[in-house]
């Protein structure tokens, strides 16, 4: 069985963990990436450098890639490719690829920040204050609904980009004509969490869900946490999971504030903090692999110990 890991970037760790895992079966992880400096694909058994994403011809190259090296399981580890291979899914599934993606409708509602705030709310789930007027901002400022400061993320952004902080009424005129397709949030004081889960797409039930309390953050991700157990936040992920209905690997993000847990973001992939939940034996890479095999997971979800701490380090390779 082999495995093509698309868009890896700098998710060193994490191809070497899928490339452990399969050499046990005698298969091997296939790692592409349209930059020939990210570092992650030199530590594949197989690499190649693609178009980017947004190339007319990127699906194509994917399918001949999985033909070439009989590929039986696509992922991607960015959030902008998650939507192009939701569409091909089905596509690819009829030559017998498995593209390990939540369905489409579970992907958009993720993707764009101003839907996740809308599910969310429809779901009854904790969530912070979102919005893409200025008008209505100003409105609930001037009802002390909110208070500054605010965030302004990009609709659809990821790893933390294009994120700026306004402090007056001022600034947000100012983005309003100046920035498209943009929303507005509170700034939230509290502890952040992560949390990693794992869906089995053959069962759909929730077989993993690691909680790590966030220590500290680098360029959007995770640089060091330690792990616990809140039957709290456990009982709120695991209703999100119910109504979003998403499959495999997902990454949420919440924080803990004066008022009670929040969701701030959901990411569908192997989240960047992914590393802490699989060195504590909670491994969603074997859980793949026996989804491909057409076998399905049992519950493993409260096998880890708390008081785990994850601490991040730099290396570098020569090219």
């Amino acid at each position: 069985m082999n495995i093509l890991l698309c868009s890896v970037g700098r998710r060193v760790k994490l191809v070497e963990y899928f490339k452990k895992e399969l050499q046990k079966i005698n298969g091997k992880v296939v790692a592409i990436d349209c930059d020939p400096t990210a570092a992650a694909i030199y530590h594949a058994d197989i690499y190649d450098v693609v178009p980017r994403i947004d190339h007319p011809e990127y699906i194509h190259h994917l399918k001949y890639l999985c033909n070439k090296y009989e590929i039986k399981g696509v992922l991607s580890l960015i959030d902008p490719e998650l939507p192009l291979l939701a569409h091909y899914k089905e596509e690819f599934e009829k030559e017998g690829i498995q593209i390990i993606v939540s369905d489409q409708n579970a992907v958009d509602i993720c993707y764009n920040k101003d839907k996740t705030y809308k599910f969310l709310q429809a779901n009854k789930i904790p969530a912070i204050p979102t919005y893409v007027e200025i008008d209505r901002v100003i409105n609930d400022l001037m009802e002390c609904k909110i208070n500054f400061p605010l965030i302004i993320k990009p609709k659809n952004g990821s790893a933390s980009l294009g994120i700026q902080k306004v402090i007056s009424i001022e600034e947000l005129k100012v983005i309003q004509d100046t920035l498209q397709d943009f929303i507005v949030q509170p700034f939230i004081t509290g502890d952040e969490y992560g949390v990693d889960c794992y869906i089995d797409y053959i069962t759909n039930k929730t077989t993993n869900i690691f909680i790590k309390r966030k220590l500290r953050m680098r360029a959007g991700e995770t640089d060091k946490s330690i792990s616990v157990k809140d039957l709290e936040l456990k009982q709120i992920i695991e209703n999100l999971i119910v109504a979003l209905k998403p499959i495999g690997p997902i990454d949420i993000d919440c924080f803990k504030t004066i008022n009670g847990y929040v969701i701030s973001e959901i990411n569908p992939r192997f989240g960047g903090g992914y590393l802490h939940a699989h060195e504590s034996g909670q491994g969603f890479i074997k859980n793949i692999i026996n989804n491909l095999n057409g076998k399905p997971n049992v519950n493993n979800e409260n096998d880890y110990s708390e008081g785990t701490m994850m601490v991040k380090y730099d290396h570098f390779m020569i090219l």
